[in-house]
This record gives C-alpha cells, structure tokens and sequence, in this order.
C-alpha cells in the first residue's frame, strides 16, 4: 500500500474525483482548504495580495490504483499549460 496526499489547484477536483470514481477509488480523505507555495502553482493564500486556493486528497492506494493517479499526475504535469499538482508518496506500513 501507498500513502498518498496530493497537494493541488481547487480548480482540479472534478478532474481528480472523476478519476477517483472511474477508477473505484472511493475510499479518500478530502482537505478543501491548503495554503501554500510551490514552483508549479505559485503562492495560493486566499488573499487579495496572492489570491486562490490548494486543497490536499490523503490516500491509502493498493500499488495498481496508486500507479493510476501517480500516472495522471506525472501526465498533467507534463502539459504546458497547468495548474499546479503534486503527488507525495509514503510506504504505508500499518493501517488500523
């Protein structure tokens, strides 16, 4: 198992939960507020100064599914034009 949080745009959680559903991926914990600054998105704080929003997904994926977002991500990533996105993955070593 993989431990996932992905880190990104507001403006991406249709994409991503309509990647969830198509592929079973139903069991997620959803952070609809993130604040912070990264090289692909630039600096999201919900204020005038630096306006916009992140929202973080927290996942526990078996290695298919996680190949199947890591792959996503890795694709979006790779467009030319993109709001920010970032996968962070842990090997998961006790779920209870």
């Amino acid at each position: 198992m993989e431990f996932v949080m992905l880190v990104c745009s507001t403006t991406l959680q249709e994409d991503l939960e309509q990647l969830f559903r198509r592929n079973q991926i139903s069991a997620f914990t959803q952070m609809p507020t993130v604040y912070g600054s990264g090289a692909g998105g630039g600096t999201r704080l919900d204020t005038e100064v630096w306006p916009g929003l992140n929202m973080m997904y927290i996942l526990a994926l078996p290695p298919e599914k996680y190949a199947i977002v890591r792959d996503w991500v890795a694709a979006y990533r790779n467009r030319p034009t993109r709001e920010g996105v970032k996968l962070f993955s842990l090997a998961l070593k006790e779920m209870l």
